[in-house]
């Protein structure tokens, strides 16, 4: 643990930082009085911080103190993601590829938008998305995916912000199905003429930290057919994934 001796953290950056780093190093659970002993930041000020970082799931209450929350394992999880899918998604995307031929997209949640990260061509013409390419949360199968799981429920309220009363309800709807089936459809909502399903990629701690999707033109993309395929392929790559950290 830091040093009360050490110089005291002045900025409340600083002494969220310092609190944060202390219960790290503490591997296991710290109390308020064992926090401010170790920063020197008065037990009034830490106790008050950490209230403040419980509510916001960086830090989380165990029997004798209090633990690394669930929201810091999503930003590490989220920050390693990109490097991470493009070793584990490439087998996974062949497979698919060549049961689908259509196109292919991983994505991963940055605010209220997804971002492409990996993307396989297929016979859509123009290519509705690539690698790099923001699309909104709230209307592609990528973002439904993702949201259905997210258990951060401001980061799903503030996707949801600007829809209307009734536009909410049903996209609340929307998701309890996506939880129920393990994909999520977009019917033209996002590029006219193009039908998107996607499913969601889970990090070891059952946190979504991508999607992966097929995409093809409405005349003729089914997305029953389709589902299973791409469960198939999210609960392959979520597997690779933990492989890797295993």
């Amino acid at each position: 643990m830091r040093s009360a001796h050490r110089d005291q953290p002045v900025s409340v950056l600083d002494r969220i930082l310092a609190i944060l780093e202390t219960v790290r190093e503490a591997h296991g659970s710290t109390t308020v009085t064992q926090l401010a002993l170790a920063t020197g930041i008065p037990k009034s000020t830490v106790s008050r911080l950490v209230g403040d970082l419980i509510r916001q799931r960086y830090l989380m209450r165990a029997a004798d103190g209090v633990v690394i929350g669930l929201r810091l394992f999503e930003l590490g999880a989220r920050a390693s993601t990109p490097r991470r899918l493009s070793l584990a998604a490439l087998p996974v995307l062949a497979e698919l590829s060549n049961a689908t031929g259509e196109h292919l997209n991983v994505a991963v949640q940055e605010g209220c938008e997804m971002l492409s990260v990996i993307s396989v061509r297929g016979r859509l013409r123009p290519v509705p998305s690539r690698a790099g390419v923001r699309v909104p949360s709230v209307t592609t199968a990528l973002g439904k995916a993702v949201l259905a799981f997210t258990p951060d429920e401001e980061a799903v309220g503030g996707v949801m912000a600007g829809l209307d009363r009734y536009s909410r309800t049903r996209f609340e709807q929307e998701l309890a199905g996506v939880r129920t089936d393990w994909f999520a459809v977009d019917r033209c909502e996002t590029f006219p003429g193009v039908v998107g399903v996607a499913s969601p990629i889970l990090s070891p701690e059952r946190v979504p930290v991508a999607a992966i999707s097929v995409a093809g033109p409405v005349t003729d993309m089914d997305p029953t057919r389709m589902a299973p395929l791409v469960r198939h392929a999210a609960l392959a790559l979520t597997h690779r994934l933990a492989a890797q950290v295993a």
